[in-house]
């Protein structure tokens, strides 16, 4: 029989936080394990209860909301890049979404360019996607699509998909295109964005977005995007960025509800692919 368990390693760095909880047993604190590895055989493991009041959770109907937890990085270490484990121990199959993550201290050098319909670039973005639907508890293989289609999107015209790229890896994407949300024929082009957990917070998200704001300009008269409501981070980015909110929109799939947004562009030339160095 299969524990229906819901939770989310949410913040690693110097401190671990996040939440679980068992729908079916509401008034139950769960145990929580966190495992650090630091690549070169430093492995460290600290425990505590998920019993933390959060007014979030409880606004989301997850019970009385006390289901959040955070641990201290142990201190040796502090500054030291190393991954991070959630487990359960009453739990031992179970996988909260989130895990595993990577503690980053220093993020620069950053590239955010083009992807490329190259083989390189291609398996780098799929990796991307694949880890971001496997850390919220996906199927990557059912989701993502496959080489021959990546590189047909990267390929077509009034497309553009920036990456950020970091030691090789890719670790955010913005892609540009006339898809959904737009309605066809009004003009505009849609955005979406994601970043890896392990880099958020760190400015990469606007970055990302005004260097699509600068390859839009010229090829579409706005940006639209969709947003789920309880994204509180990614809301006010988007304010801040000055996109208006437009009301609900039902993602086709799934008739999920989303906040539908829009950015009015200033008209000029056309613009190529910009390439930009986070340092």
């Amino acid at each position: 029989m299969t524990t229906l368990l819901e939770g989310y390693l949410e913040d690693v760095g110097r401190q671990v936080a996040g939440w679980v909880w068992l729908p079916a047993e509401p008034g139950r604190r769960l145990r929580v394990t966190v495992l650090f590895d630091d690549g070169c055989g430093l492995r460290l493991r600290a425990e505590t209860v998920a019993d933390l009041h959060r007014a979030d959770l409880e606004a989301a109907g997850k019970g009385d909301g006390r289901y959040g937890f955070t641990l201290p990085l142990p201190g040796i270490l502090d500054g030291r890049e190393h991954k991070v484990e959630l487990r359960l121990p009453d739990f031992p199959d179970a996988r909260p979404a989130g895990s595993p993550r990577t503690a980053i201290f220093t993020l620069p050098p950053v590239v955010l360019r083009p992807a490329r319909p190259v083989h390189a670039d291609i398996e780098r973005l799929r990796s991307l996607l694949g880890d971001l639907v496997k850390l919220n508890g996906g199927d990557a293989a059912a989701a993502i699509p496959d080489a021959t289609t990546l590189a047909g999107w990267l390929a077509g015209a009034g497309h553009c998909w920036l990456v950020a790229e970091r030691h090789g890896r890719f670790v955010g994407h913005c892609r540009v295109s006339p898809d959904w949300p737009v309605e066809p024929g009004s003009g505009a082009l849609s955005l979406g964005i994601e970043l890896h957990p392990d880099v958020r917070g760190r400015g990469m998200g606007e970055a990302l977005m005004r260097a699509a704001h600068c390859w839009a300009s010229g090829r579409a008269s706005r940006l639209e995007l969709a947003v789920l409501p309880h994204n509180v981070r990614a809301l006010r980015l988007y304010r801040r960025l000055g996109y208006a909110d437009l009301g609900t929109v039902l993602l086709p799939e799934t008739r999920t509800p989303h906040r539908r947004m829009a950015i009015a562009l200033r008209p000029g030339s056309l613009r190529r692919e910009p390439i930009i160095l986070m340092v």
